[in-house]
């Protein structure tokens, strides 16, 4: 339903178990990664795959010229590089 990136797990989870417009959804951790490009490449990922209806808008603009970057950084994570 929404996708993000947080370095407090624990303290997005309860953010989310408190806000009224997502309490009913189950907070599902997916990948887990301290690099910056990967994240940011995979929450697009994940935006993409699920078209994330709560989400106002893509994880990252179509326009951003590290775009191709954090894709690539995302595959290798995928694929164990």
């Amino acid at each position: 339903m929404r996708t993000g990136r947080s370095n407090d797990l624990a303290r997005r989870r309860g953010e989310h178990a408190r806000d009224p417009a997502l309490r009913e959804y189950v907070f599902e951790e997916v990948h887990r990664t301290d690099v910056y490009a990967e994240q940011r490449g995979l929450e697009q990922m994940l935006h993409e795959h699920y078209n994330a209806p709560l989400d106002k808008i893509n994880a990252i603009s179509p326009t951003n010229p590290r775009l191709p970057e954090y894709m690539d950084a995302a595959r290798a994570f995928l694929e164990g590089r």
